[in-house]
């Protein structure tokens, strides 16, 4: 008998699981409460492009993405980012992103050039090259290790730029093994003591071409997630409808919809926001799920901006710059210069402006959620303003605002998930951000495996075709 399951989220996690399941022969129905599929992910039309207002990209340097843009045959349709190089505001300066990896200098003349840090800080970040080992001790923060073995400086002015700009966060709260796991491991390395040639080692080999480290469909992000739902067939999609509850049956498991009806299925996959997740969970797993329901969250906004070419103050010639939490901005965060950033989003290709994507809002800071519309696009234009010599008034805006939309590690959290992955019951899987990873490739791999989890255990010959 065709195996009926219950993917919960319409998100690329939930549509990464759907596909899955529908490539191995399982009779599939995805539920998203809201009204449209991609969660994070989409595109809309803007100064006559197609242009991203959550995420723009993924990442390459793992293969989950990648390969199921090849599996759903759009792979032929991505694109790389032509500007690859950014700056960083620092002293209300610009200044040019020196050689690193993951944040941590490789290039210590080169830091020295870029103005980021003092020469104390400078001076801090060159010893650690003689320190004594000290690797983690446990799950430690991102600003622990990084301070004990750089200073201050770099931490506040490279590292958590970079790293915390991954799930708008805050270094010195996040973990590093859960929010950076190849940091982590440089950190751990037996044969470097020193984190900076930990992490020289792991850069790959010279190169005059180097190979791209993120691309994205040339139509926008949105490209996967139609693709995806395309990719579905004969599964049922209900959109609007929220599930109440998933209760586990003597065979199978049940999911409660918000009208009433109960649906027997045999397997259940919930990819959800870590809170929605505990409300759903609570029931079957009650301490698990209290303990992910105590996951933060960080609320952002991407305040999108069409300008003329000559009323920047400067010309557009990296992909964009970082704002250290220690700058004192009104609002922003990060800009992109997309049109720079991506040839297909240039002035010739839409309305004859450039594009600024500007992010506002991270944990700690509720300006994406607090301000109104006008308030925020004001804070944003000053810190534009000052922190590019100079705009004019913008052509078209565009406000998307993402709410709790970036769970936030704590250390130990990498623990917590695996304890409530082995407290739930077969049947029963978890897949998302709230995992193990805010990017788009680590929620297609969670999606992915949670469907495999689940047709291991009620479909193991449809697995086993797969």
């Amino acid at each position: 008998m065709t195996p009926h399951v219950v993917v919960i989220g319409g998100g690329i996690a939930g549509l990464a699981a759907a596909h899955r399941l529908v490539g191995a022969g399982a009779d599939v129905e995805l539920i998203e409460a809201d009204d449209r599929l991609g969660g994070k992910l989409r595109t809309s039309p803007f100064a006559g492009r197609m242009v991203d207002e959550g995420a723009d990209a993924f990442l390459l340097r793992v293969p989950w993405a990648l390969d199921l843009c090849t599996a759903l045959g759009i792979d032929d349709e991505l694109v790389h980012p032509a500007a690859r190089t950014a700056y960083i505001l620092s002293g209300g300066a610009l200044r040019p992103l020196p050689p690193q990896f993951m944040g941590v200098p490789t290039d210590l003349d080169a830091l020295a050039a870029s103005g980021l840090v003092s020469d104390d800080g400078l001076r801090r970040a060159r010893s650690e090259l003689e320190l004594a080992a000290s690797p983690p001790s446990g799950d430690e923060t991102i600003g622990a290790v990084i301070e004990r073995r750089l200073g201050r400086e770099v931490l506040e002015r490279l590292v958590d730029p970079l790293i915390g700009g991954i799930n708008a966060g805050d270094t010195r709260r996040q973990s590093l093994a859960a929010v950076v796991p190849q940091l982590d491991a440089a950190a751990r390395d037996p044969e470097h003591p020193s984190l900076i040639a930990a992490c020289r080692a792991r850069l790959p080999e010279s190169s005059a071409d180097p190979p791209p480290l993120f691309a994205s469909p040339v139509s926008g992000m949105g490209r996967m997630v139609a693709a995806l739902a395309s990719s579905l067939g004969g599964a049922q999609v209900r959109l609007g409808r929220r599930v109440e509850a998933v209760e586990t049956a003597s065979t199978g498991a049940t999911v409660v919809l918000d009208d009433g009806i109960h649906l027997s299925v045999d397997a259940v996959i919930v990819a959800v926001p870590a809170y929605a997740l505990a409300q759903l969970l609570v029931a079957l797993v009650p301490e698990e799920a209290g303990a992910l329901d105590q996951v933060e969250h960080a609320s952002v906004a991407i305040v999108t901006f069409a300008f003329r070419p000559d009323d920047l103050g400067r010309p557009l010639d990296r992909s964009g710059f970082l704002v250290p939490r220690v700058e004192p901005t009104k609002a922003l965060t990060a800009c992109s210069w997309s049109s720079t950033k991506w040839a297909h989003l240039d002035a010739d290709h839409g309305d004859g402006t450039v594009v600024l994507r500007a992010s506002a809002g991270r944990h700690g800071d509720q300006v994406a959620i607090e301000l109104d519309d006008d308030t925020l696009v004001s804070h944003v234009l000053d810190d534009l303003t000052a922190s590019m010599g100079g705009v004019g008034a913008p052509t078209e805006v565009r406000i998307s605002r993402w709410p709790q939309s970036f769970p936030q590690y704590a250390p130990g959290h990498l623990a917590r998930v695996a304890a409530l992955e082995r407290a739930l019951p077969p049947t029963v899987a978890v897949a998302g951000a709230a995992l193990r990873g805010v990017g788009v490739p680590a929620c297609i791999a969670s999606g992915q495996a949670a469907a495999d989890r689940v047709l291991a255990t009620i479909a193991p010959v449809a697995g086993a075709a797969r």
